[in-house]
């Protein structure tokens, strides 16, 4: 056959393939398109043994239909042109079969195996015959731009009759190359979404998505999960939430972003109904920082939640009414000192627990020692203290009564008094005068040292000028010699 026939199916093929994109490639219904290749006529038909030289070009049409993702059916028809015998042959062959995908129909590209049977014819001109056939194919086909599907197969078929030629069967081998348009089904709906692909604007919906009238997702609550795989359907606007539809819990908390209160709470945290920690005493001090979790209320707390107890007595501040209680002072529940005597020494620090009603005390709870000074008087003689004779040395005697005054004055501590010493006449007025002075400082050295303030005492000599009795008499000049305080 002259290559000549191959010019206006070539053209055709060519201008399919760069015309404009109208639709997708189709994922359904059937495909209809134009083959151009060679075939290689069975050397019982052309008298000649079959080389690569023996090849003749062929083209023809064919269409399909895919009525399963992998499975469709065919028709086609060729037609070429051989020598046979020295005399050209036109061939005329039909058949009808089924395609078998490597991939579900509509991917960009899969491998097919075709199998089925037809009708070839032989017309020489003076004579002809035609013969059944059966047919086996394999080959590619590629998605290529809009609706356009390439492709290319190796295919061989086999005469089953016997039908001139002297009943010699025929096995004629193709190479051909297509170009297919998808022509998609009325009626189909590769998504499954109800609605035709003719129809269905949305031809990717996931399955299980409710859609429109147009075979787009329905979106309710406008999450951006489709209604139908939303697990929560009533999701407020706006809301953050995972491939189910369903709100976020980015802190592991129990309670989904869009209601939490306080979205950064450290994992393992019991918090409350908003996200937010609980403080289950009611300190300030939530339960994932606080270290005495059973605080009583009211109490105060440092850092840790722990009760602060300023003054020690075991009762909490805010709930101690006395937060400045003496340590070691009893105190009752509300933290304030209990005092059994009435005194004004809680009970705990006071040393005399059972004061009389109405005793002044000291700070000990002690009685205070008798005051030196009765009221309205400013001096008092020291009954009872004596020197050794013509010497500045206290008798021991005389320490008792010492005692008692610096009892009296550790007890009454505002009191400041004066020692003085006094003489009687006997003797020049120096000496008298240097012996009282140095009698008034060893009555305020031993007061000293039995622990009074040394600021507090003053000492002044008088000698035998302050007489308070006559000097004529052994008793007058008994009072002359005497030792007096007198209040500063």
């Amino acid at each position: 056959m002259n290559a000549r026939l191959l010019v206006v199916p070539l053209a055709l093929v060519l201008l399919m393939g760069s015309g404009p994109a109208v639709a997708e490639q189709s994922k359904d219904g059937g495909e209809l398109g134009l083959q151009i290749g060679a075939f290689l006529p069975d050397d019982d038909l052309t008298g000649e043994p079959r080389t690569l030289e023996s090849l003749e070009p062929t083209f023809g049409f064919r269409g399909d239909h895919f009525f399963a993702p992998r499975w469709g059916w065919f028709v086609d028809a060729l037609y070429g042109s051989a020598s046979v015998q020295g005399t050209d042959a036109d061939q005329y062959t039909a058949r009808v079969g089924f395609e078998v995908l490597s991939a579900p129909h509509g991917d960009d590209y899969q491998t097919f195996f075709s199998f089925g049977g037809g009708w070839t014819m032989v017309d020489t001109g003076p004579t002809n015959f035609d013969r059944a056939l059966v047919s086996l194919g394999l080959g590619q086909r590629f998605g290529y731009s809009g609706n356009s599907i390439w492709r290319w197969e190796l295919r061989g078929d086999h005469t089953v009759t016997d039908d001139g030629l002297g009943g010699e069967d025929l096995t004629t081998a193709y190479a051909l190359f297509g170009l297919s348009w998808g022509m998609p089904s009325r009626s189909r709906d590769t998504d499954r979404d109800g609605v035709a692909d003719r129809k269905d604007d949305c031809p990717g919906t996931p399955a299980g998505a409710r859609v429109d009238a147009r075979g787009c997702p329905v979106d309710s609550d406008r999450d951006g999960v489709a209604d139908g795989i939303d697990a929560c359907p009533g999701t407020a606007e706006g809301t953050k939430v995972d491939a189910k539809g369903c709100p976020v819990d980015e802190d592991g908390d129990g309670v989904t972003d869009d209601r939490d209160a306080c979205p950064g709470t450290p994992a393992g945290t019991k918090v409350d109904a908003k996200g937010c920690p609980v403080d289950s005493d009611g300190d300030g001090v939530t339960d994932d920082r606080d270290a005495c979790p059973d605080t009583p209320a009211g109490a105060r707390v440092d850092s840790k939640g722990c009760p602060i107890d300023s003054d020690g007595d075991g009762v909490f501040d805010g709930i101690d009414r006395c937060p400045a209680t003496p340590v070691y002072a009893h105190v009752d529940a509300k933290g304030c000192p209990l005092d059994g005597d009435g005194d004004g020494v809680p009970d705990g620090i006071d040393r005399c627990p059972t004061t009389a009603a109405g005793v002044t005390v000291n700070p000990d709870g002690c009685p205070k020692a008798a005051p030196l000074f009765q009221e309205k008087r400013d001096t008092l003689v020291l009954e009872g203290v004596y020197f050794e004779t013509a010497k500045a040395v206290l008798t021991e005697n005389s320490k008792t009564v010492l005692e008692i005054v610096a009892r009296s004055l550790a007890d009454w501590p505002e009191v400041r008094v004066e020692i003085g010493g006094h003489t009687d006449a006997r003797g020049s007025d120096k000496y008298n005068l240097d012996l009282s002075q140095r009698r008034a400082e060893a009555v305020r050295a031993y007061l000293i040292e039995r622990g009074v303030a040394a600021d507090r005492l003053t000492a002044q000599g008088y000698g035998e000028s302050k007489p308070i009795a006559d000097n004529g008499t052994e008793a007058g000049r008994t009072k002359n010699r005497r030792v007096e305080l007198k209040r500063r």
